[in-house]
């Protein structure tokens, strides 16, 4: 290849990486964010009954 061959490849995957960049640039700033909030449950009247302990207990021996 001559030195003109080489120089016109460089030029156009140099200009293909910086199209490439650009294009993901402006694809993550016009991407919706999604936000969405976690609610963690709670245990209201929450109770044990000692039988459960008691089997819970007798499984592990």
């Amino acid at each position: 290849m001559k030195k003109k061959d080489i120089l016109v490849l460089s030029i156009g995957v140099f200009l293909t990486v910086i199209a490439w960049l650009v294009a993901d640039i402006y694809h993550a700033s016009t991407e919706q964010k999604v936000q969405t909030k976690i609610e963690v449950p709670t245990l209201d009247n929450y109770t044990i009954s000692k039988d459960l302990l008691n089997v819970i207990r007798s499984k592990q021996e």
